[in-house]
């Protein structure tokens, strides 16, 4: 027994300075599961035999299966545990975003045992990305059934409403209306554009025969500024199977046209004279016009004693022989944008001292001298929005009459770009004679005298005509074009929400240099069609970016003035609108889009199911093997030295032979 004992102790410990592992393999198998997505938009509702009633009567159908898991979706997708009545589902839904349901079920089975994708749909995609890209990598078949017929019945339907963002007050707006029809080939439909249930225009458009879209082109004239919804709606025409795609609401944010320009003049001059006649001819200008008689003194009167009032300032030859340096300072810091036009009354060196800062060019070394030369556009000016819409071809300008360029240097200022330059016997030198300068605060400038001959033009330049003009009304609206300038800035993540969508609003704050506050009081005041106001503070989420969820609101449609504070200090004000109301995405387009649904699942690995079939085949994935556990294997390693009880047995082993060596008298 002794040496039993002691071997069985010392093997002991001779293994654990070995460090042996003990590996233990369990083999299990984990459950399958089937994921179901049933489409519960409103698409689903049209026609007589709508395709909501087969839906609700294959999933009655299904059968009892402990691996199915049911979603519906819309614009989301929400689980609904392992059965999902037909009765259960509403289809109320206003917009259908497959790719976002294939997200979420990926999301949620990410490393379980999901062994497909069962999809119930239409196919009418109204939100979010085309779901055949995310088949592509999808890890699982995705089984598809159609619901509905891809053939529609009698319908016509506004395909889209295209205009401009942005309008000018009193100003036409085109809006170019594409119409679609099927059942009514040949027909007239009646095309209106309204606003608060006031017609403003008509038209009509004839329906061409499969599906083909008819455009017409409408014409609107915004009444006063401000943010303008405009419906615009076809028919409707008897027998339709809808009328909610009849309509759409564009939104236009319209500014006021009407811009106060302040012309200052150093001297009379035949520049200034074309000058004033192409300014005063545009009925969106109110111009003022002064020009110096003496030094302090203009034949017209004082100047303006608030000079902010304007929007733009224009020097024609100014500063001139007679100018004080007093008012060429006060000109120079008021702020406005810039227009400079050179004659040869000019001052060169007051213009270099007073105005050297503000305008894109400044003359560098003072020369008295004059010399001939045309003008050259260079390839920044001919991509620039100044030489556009002007009848002819930037290159075209080359053969406009030469002006007098002034021997002086001159040099760009930083930011500045040159959009034409000087041509002398015909090369281009690198000399400015259009150039601009963008930043907080816009200018211009036109470096020739004599810019009166080319609003003079021979016959044999007929085709230049008007481009003067246009020239400059091109200069004046960039000089004069809003810049956001604003310190708080708040706007509805869109510009209609659905009634059944939840009312956000995003905003941001800056400091005086435009620098992002994270930590301001952001507070907005909306105002409900009924007049009753709710006022709602915005939470900040980093970088000087603020959100606010207002629920869900009745429709109609409502305006929010927000302000931001920050240490007590009022950091700016904002204000803004937006609608609430039926958006009718998914009546756009009636009827299935099954080849959008054989595309997901081809991309997948999987095929499409009847939806009359769907039990069966749920029940054949079973009998096919498709539904089978996943193999489970497991593997546990313990590190015997770990274990204190072996080291234990181990002293006790020793212990005992120690002690039956005692009791026998054998120490």
């Amino acid at each position: 027994m002794l040496p039993v004992l002691r071997f069985t102790a010392l093997f002991l410990v001779l293994l654990l300075l070995f460090d042996p592992v003990w590996r233990r393999v369990t083999r299990t198998g984990e459950a399958p599961l089937l994921a179901v997505l049933v489409d519960d938009s409103e698409s689903l509702t049209l026609g007589a035999g709508p395709p909501a009633d087969a839906v609700r009567a294959a999933l009655d159908g299904l059968p009892a299966d402990a691996a199915l898991r049911f979603y519906r979706f819309g614009a989301e997708a929400a689980p609904a545990g392992r059965a999902l009545p037909g009765d259960s589902l509403r289809f109320a839904g206003e917009r259908t975003d497959i790719a976002a349901a294939l997200g979420r079920v990926e999301a949620d089975f990410a490393g379980r045992n999901l062994r497909g994708v069962v999809l119930v749909s239409d196919g009418r995609v109204t939100d979010g990305r085309n779901p055949a890209y995310l088949a592509e990598r999808f890890p699982v078949p995705i089984w598809t059934a159609v619901a509905g017929d891809s053939v529609s019945g009698r319908d016509v339907r506004l395909a889209r409403a295209v205009t401009n963002d942005v309008a000018y007050a009193r100003s036409p707006l085109p809006v170019q209306v594409g119409v679609r029809a099927s059942g009514y080939a040949g027909q007239t439909a009646p095309v209106t554009i309204s606003e608060n249930g006031r017609v403003l225009t008509r038209g009509a458009v004839e329906l061409p025969a499969g599906g083909a879209e008819a455009v017409v082109d409408l014409t609107v004239t915004p009444a006063a500024p401000g943010v303008r919804r405009y419906t615009v709606a076809v028919g409707p025409l008897a027998g339709e199977a809808t009328t909610r795609n009849n309509t759409a609401v564009v939104e236009v944010r319209v500014l006021d046209d009407r811009r106060r320009v302040l012309v200052v003049a150093g001297a009379p001059d035949p520049d200034l004279a074309a000058l004033r006649a192409a300014l005063e001819a545009d009925r969106s200008l109110d111009v003022t016009v002064r020009t110096q008689r003496a030094p302090g003194l203009f034949y017209e009167g004082a100047l303006p004693a608030r000079l902010g009032a304007f929007d733009l300032l224009v020097l024609a030859g100014y500063p001139g022989p007679a100018a004080d340096g007093q008012t060429a300072e006060r000109l120079a810091a008021s702020g406005l944008p810039v227009l400079f036009v050179l004659t040869r009354q000019t001052d060169l060196s007051l213009l270099a001292r007073a105005f050297g800062d503000v305008l894109p060019a400044a003359p560098a070394a003072v020369r008295a001298g004059f010399a001939e030369a045309g003008l050259a556009p260079t390839p920044a000016g001919e991509a620039h929005p100044v030489f556009e819409g002007l009848g002819v071809d930037a290159s075209r300008l080359s053969a406009l009459p030469p002006v007098a360029v002034t021997t002086s240097r001159w040099t760009l200022a930083p930011g500045a770009r040159s959009l034409a330059g000087v041509r002398r016997g015909g090369a281009a030198l690198d000399v400015p004679l259009v150039a601009v300068r963008a930043g907080a605060r816009r200018s211009a400038a036109v470096l020739g005298a004599g810019t009166w001959r080319w609003r003079t033009l021979p016959d044999d330049l007929g085709d230049l005509r008007g481009a003067y003009d246009r020239l400059l009304d091109n200069l004046v609206r960039w000089t004069t074009a809003p810049q956001d300038r604003r310190r708080v800035r708040v706007r509805p993540d869109r510009a209609l929400f659905g009634e059944r969508d939840r009312v956000t609003l995003t905003g941001q704050a800056y400091g005086e240099s435009l620098e992002p506050i994270s930590d301001a009081r952001l507070t907005v005041a909306v105002r409900a069609p009924s007049g009753d106001v709710q006022r709602e503070a915005m939470r900040p989420v980093g970088n000087g970016r603020y959100v606010v969820d207002l629920g869900v609101r009745p429709a109609g449609t409502y305006t929010f003035t927000a302000e931001a504070e920050r240490g007590g200090v009022e950091l700016g004000t904002d204000r803004g609108s937006f609608g609430v109301g039926a958006l009718a995405a998914e009546f756009r387009e009636p009827g299935a889009d099954p080849a959008l649904l054989r595309q997901v699942a081809a991309r997948s690995g999987g095929a499409v199911v009847g939806l009359d079939t769907l039990g069966s085949f749920v029940a054949g994935l079973r009998e096919r093997g498709a539904l089978a556990d996943r193999p489970l294997v497991r593997e546990d390693e313990t590190p015997l030295v770990g274990l204190p009880w072996l080291l234990a047995l181990a002293v006790a082993l020793l212990t005992a032979e120690w002690v039956i060596r005692k009791r026998a008298g054998m120490v």
